[in-house]
């Protein structure tokens, strides 16, 4: 099979959950098909390349490529190139699948999330080709979110319309179809695909060296100076509303007067100077620390390893990659109520506590519970180790090459009509 991957996140381009995803699961895709990802260019990638038996495609224009390479540093103006590259790159990728030839052209056109709807629509309507739209954020989910209107409509319009004319659509949880369906989708075209864990190949390495681990989070204590005794609760997300950053900054008022030696330490990007604005405002001072940007790779794996137990207070996630890292390191994990039940475990001993992310009162005392409680920590570690194992790469590539398959094999009637 013939697979045209088109996602705007891909490696060495990550900045979300997304492109960790991309980079997880397109090898195990690649293995038995021909696949091609169709992505954005930064400006400093090469147009096309080989990355194993996974052709790229970035398109670059030489106009939309100066910009992009020389953008400034301000978060609108970087919106608003990202979304004339997402856009003219989508056009591009059409123009591509379109010029192919008849034994290059993909057996379906894999599309993820409604920002790439236009080699989407353009693919279904013109070349005719069985489209499959993956959501990994709806924004059915993050849009009341938002203080913006105008634009998230634009987006949930595209995105539900992409959700009729495509023969399949995949989500991450149950939870997810739930919402979709709630919300007038054709609930028989949905396919839930469980992910599996961000870290999961860097554990599984026979060479993973975990002392060297240890060591490089007992330097990063140095480096944010926090004192080798003081425990750490640890946040990784976006710093956004719907990540429930704002809900915790204002817990940690209650927090830090209950466990007095204790830091909370933020990773991750967004709303940096709304942050450090809560944090001055509140006087938490020296109680919160951040990274100041994005984290990937062993660097994110020694912000764990530091952790003493790790807090995640999402009001929508559709999924939730950063549960399975903490908990793949046998952190304690307290997640929000807009993470999905998957990662409950047993409900008579959850493998993690979940709160309401909209609550500060109530992330307080569940955090403060697990962070004076050292018996509960080390139960919840062990309990969330285990949870997590049950989550596979290799299986949900199978499950997801399953569903394109059948996109192929049984198109669905709707999607004749359009």
């Amino acid at each position: 099979m013939r697979i045209a991957y088109v996602v705007t996140q891909f490696p060495p381009i990550i900045t979300a959950g997304l492109g960790r995803y991309a980079q997880e699961i397109t090898p195990h895709l690649a293995n038995r098909h021909q696949l091609t990802v169709l992505t954005i260019n930064d400006g400093r990638q090469p147009v096309q390349e080989q990355r194993g038996t996974i052709t790229v495609y970035r398109p670059l224009g030489r106009i939309l490529g100066a910009i992009t390479r020389h953008r400034r540093s301000n978060s609108r103006a970087e919106f608003v190139v990202l979304g004339i590259n997402i856009v003219v790159s989508n056009w591009r990728h059409f123009v591509r699948l379109l010029r192919a030839s008849p034994r290059e052209r993909p057996d379906v056109v894999v599309v993820h999330d409604a920002t790439n709807f236009v080699c989407g629509l353009l693919c279904h309507y013109v070349l005719r080709l069985p489209v499959v739209f993956h959501i990994h954020t709806t924004e059915h989910g993050v849009a009341p979110q938002r203080g913006i209107v105008a634009l998230p409509g634009v987006i949930a319009a595209a995105e539900r319309w992409l959700g009729r004319i495509a023969r399949r659509v995949v989500v991450a949880t149950p939870e997810m179809r739930q919402q979709l369906t709630a919300a007038g989708w054709d609930g028989a075209a949905i396919d839930v695909v469980h992910l599996g864990g961000t870290f999961e190949r860097t554990l599984a390495d026979p060479a993973f060296d975990r002392d060297r681990l240890r060591a490089g989070a007992a330097d990063l204590r140095v480096r944010l100076g926090i004192p080798a005794e003081d425990p750490v609760l640890l946040f990784v997300g976006r710093l956004v509303r719907h990540k429930g950053i704002y809900q915790l900054l204002e817990a940690m008022r209650q927090i830090a007067t209950a466990v007095p030696r204790l830091r909370l330490v933020v990773v991750g990007e967004g709303d940096n100077a709304g942050v450090q604005r809560i944090v001055a405002d509140t006087g938490l001072g020296e109680r919160v620390l951040t990274s100041g940007g994005f984290v990937d790779g062993w660097a994110l794996l020694e912000y764990y390893e530091m952790a003493d137990a790790c807090v995640f207070p999402s009001t929508f996630e559709p999924f939730g990659l950063v549960a399975t890292e903490a908990m793949a390191l046998s952190k304690p994990t307290i997640v929000g109520d807009g993470f999905s039940r998957i990662f409950l475990g047993h409900p008579e001993r959850p493998a993690v506590r979940f709160v309401c992310g909209t609550d500060p009162d109530d992330i307080a005392r569940t955090v403060i519970a697990v962070m004076t409680d050292g018996d509960l920590r080390a139960t919840l570690g062990a309990d969330g180790h285990s949870q997590v194992q049950k989550l596979s790469w290799a299986r949900a590539a199978d499950e997801t090459l399953a569903v394109y398959m059948s996109s192929v094999a049984e198109p669905r009637a709707r999607a004749r009509q359009h």
